[in-house]
């Protein structure tokens, strides 16, 4: 007897289930935070008074050398560790059901990442905190222009996919007390590196809360694209090296040339 085998769709790989609800949340998660990231910048002196509000504590030795070293280096943490794991999920059967949620996470980061830097950093020309404001004591300097926060876009590009997973219960993901403890934790060290722009003084609010919310629409429209690859067969065990090989390559470029 003849056994067909699978189509190269249904070979498989899984993202998570984001129908139309969840994805309507998201947007509206993107509308808030850049509604009021028009309320920050437009606010007079609004950005200002955050930022400079931190200038006594980036005095201390203790708190400045901790958001030094957090929001220069934690960035790290995300794109070469997401980059080992997928490479890891093809031998690794406990990490396989993973697999395309960790490319989408790669691909949210390597797609965005040049997208804010240079292109919209270069769109919108605003100066760092300490040019426009030079009482501000940032605790280290950088080049290039402040708006969006690429550090803030990265640290969601990077977990988002990983959240949304851990706290969805379909098929093939099981939403239970060790995902959701795990989808907080990954929520707190984003919302912490974000803000950590702030309190380095190298970035003003408006900058993160748009980084942020870039990150969450991007990776609605990349998990939709990602979910017709899947669906048609684009994307199957046979091509997925080529999107990892891409997409990596990518994600490490943007770690030597942007960051």
């Amino acid at each position: 007897m003849k056994i067909d085998n699978p189509s190269p769709s249904n070979s498989g790989l899984k993202l998570f289930d984001l129908g139309t609800s969840k994805k309507l949340f998201l947007i509206l998660c993107t509308a808030i935070l850049w509604i009021a990231t028009l309320i920050a910048y437009f606010i007079p002196d609004f950005n200002y008074w955050l930022v400079a509000s931190f200038n006594t504590l980036r005095t201390d030795p203790l708190f400045a050398g901790f958001w030094y070293y957090y929001t220069k280096y934690m960035l790290y943490v995300i794109g070469i560790p997401l980059s080992i794991l997928y490479l890891v999920s093809f031998k690794l059967n406990n990490l396989k059901p993973y697999r395309i949620v960790f490319l989408l996470a790669i691909m949210t980061s390597a797609i965005g990442t040049p997208l804010v830097d240079p292109v919209m950093k270069d769109l919108f020309a605003v100066p760092r905190p300490w040019v426009l404001y030079p009482d501000i004591n940032s605790l280290y300097y950088v080049n290039g222009f402040s708006f969006p926060s690429g550090h803030s876009f990265q640290a969601f590009a990077g977990t988002l996919p990983l959240i949304i997973c851990f706290l969805t219960s379909d098929d093939t993901f099981k939403r239970n007390g060790k995902t959701v403890t795990l989808a907080i934790i990954l929520l707190i060290f984003a919302i912490t590196l974000a803000f950590s722009r702030l309190f380095a003084g190298v970035h003003f609010l408006s900058d993160v809360l748009f980084g942020i919310g870039f990150a969450v629409i991007l990776t609605v429209i990349l998990a939709s694209i990602l979910q017709w690859l899947l669906d048609t067969g684009r994307l199957n065990l046979k091509n997925e090296k080529w999107y990892a090989l891409i997409f990596i390559m990518m994600v490490f470029l943007n770690l030597v040339l942007i960051t």
